[in-house]
């Protein structure tokens, strides 16, 4: 080979080395761009929503929506974002099993004065407070808020996770049939059979197998994460006394299988051991509210894997002083109060799965005041902070994830800190485990300011990856 032909090669040879690394360069560099965001919380005390203890002294990163490691003197990408927690608490974001959020007025009001987008107005101040009180989650128990849920994912409005369950199911004189004593008629064929309830989507009014396969099939299609049936009376519809049963076997049967062949669950109002030992049959699996079943039945929802969804302030003794109370009923709540007052040691006794429930309903600021009482009320009802607390993250994670498939938000596991869950995250002053009040449970519920005021020490709350609030110094 001659000299200049050498040269020639060598000089191919480089370039081609150049080229090949400016190339990796390259790709390095866009590899890095697509890589997601960082955020360091260092000297954090955690409490994963499973144990009772703090783990001491922790950092933990997050990458993109989830968190990616949890450990001592972690390092993070330049350009990550740290926050050092100079020893405060790192936690879940909270979880309200059981809402409804877009029945934000009185019951009266809803009915006659309200059309549905006042509705969808009032709830986007009602998502923002949820998510400001430090609720990364809500699973919505009956009423129109697919329309919300999409504005949430889609950051348009700011929110919690929101799984909709669409307009409860229930049957003519059930706990979800609303309409005035002259309305109801001999037959449901015209329209003006039908309350706002049911024109707005809050409640659905079926009887028979065709008529419930129907509506629950109208919820999964809309979006529902989970179905909502009404299966006993309550204590805010006029035509249903609290300890009926509603709906036949056969009807609660073919709810359970029409949300089985979507792979997803059956919740279902109810008080009493008929009701509650019928569904089981059926197999529900969520029991919202239950509070006059018996230790037997509690027994047999904790053997098959049930939960429930109690909001305990409905058996609280500050109830009876509710403004909005008729009086003729003060003596009757203050009876019952009295006469389960262990329901909820006794769930935990025969360790049935409990979850965090305010039942949000009616005018925000009275709703916002009990959902705070609650958080407080559970403490004085289960003897444990803990148990609240995993109440509010890790069991009510759990029951999130029954929605299976049709669970939108399947990246990750809600309610704890641990590698690979999503990065609902509250950073909070002191310690929540000796203190429930700290995330804002409080024993005044009607003497308490109407005036929303924040949560100061919830110093920070991040969803998915993404801080909607942050006081810290």
């Amino acid at each position: 080979m001659n000299l200049q032909r050498l040269y020639r090669l060598h000089g191919l040879a480089g370039a081609s080395i150049i080229t090949f690394a400016f190339f990796l360069g390259f790709t390095a560099a866009a590899e890095e761009a697509k890589k997601p965001a960082q955020i360091l919380f260092t000297n954090v005390n955690v409490f994963d929503g499973k144990n009772e203890q703090l783990s001491i002294g922790q950092d933990v990163l997050v990458e993109g929506n989830l968190i990616k490691t949890i450990g001592k003197g972690l390092k993070a990408d330049n350009g990550a974002t740290v926050i050092d927690g100079v020893g405060r608490t790192l936690m879940p974001g909270l979880i309200d099993g059981h809402a409804h959020v877009a029945i934000n007025a009185d019951y009266g009001t809803v009915e006659r004065d309200l059309e549905l987008p006042d509705l969808a107005i009032n709830s986007v101040r009602v998502m923002e407070r949820f998510l400001m009180d430090g609720f990364t989650s809500v699973r919505d128990m009956g009423g129109p808020v697919f329309a919300t849920k999409r504005a949430i994912d889609s950051g348009r409005i700011v929110g919690p996770r929101l799984y909709p369950s669409g307009a409860f199911v229930s049957q003519t004189s059930g706990h979800g049939d609303f309409r005035d004593r002259a309305d109801a008629g001999y037959t449901r064929q015209a329209q003006g059979d039908l309350s706002n309830f049911e024109r707005f989507g809050i409640g659905n009014v079926a009887d028979g197998v065709p008529d419930v396969l129907r509506a629950v099939r109208l919820n999964l299609r809309l979006g529902a994460t989970q179905i909502k049936i009404m299966a006993g009376g309550g204590g805010s519809s006029r035509f249903d006394p609290i300890d009926t049963t509603q709906y036949s076997k056969a009807e609660v049967c073919a709810a359970v299988e029409a949300a089985k062949d979507w792979g997803t669950y059956v919740g279902a109002h109810v008080f009493n051991d008929r009701s509650v030992n019928r569904l089981l049959d059926c197999g529900v699996k969520s029991f919202e509210h239950t509070f006059f079943i018996s230790e037997a039945t509690m027994k047999r929802i904790a053997k098959e894997g049930g939960f429930v969804v109690p909001q305990m302030w409905g058996i609280s003794p500050d109830l009876a002083r509710n403004p909005l109370m008729p009086a003729a009923k003060i003596p009757e709540v203050k009876a019952l109060g009295e006469q389960y007052k262990d329901f909820g040691r006794n769930l935990l006794k025969h360790n049935v799965k409990v979850v965090f429930a305010s039942d949000y309903v009616g005018v925000d600021a009275d709703a916002e005041r009990a959902r705070r009482y609650e958080l407080w009320w559970r403490t004085q009802t289960f003897d444990s902070t803990f148990e609240v607390l995993k109440q509010l993250t890790s069991t009510a994670g759990e029951l999130l994830a029954l929605s299976g498939p049709r669970n939108p938000y399947r990246a990750g596991k809600l309610g704890v800190v641990e590698e690979g869950a999503y990065a609902d995250l509250l950073l909070v002053d002191g310690n929540p485990l000796q203190d429930i009040g700290l995330i804002g449970g409080t024993d005044k519920w009607f003497d308490a300011d109407p005036e929303y005021k924040p949560i100061k020490t919830i110093r920070l709350v991040m969803k998915d990856g993404q801080v909607y609030k942050n006081t810290l110094p």
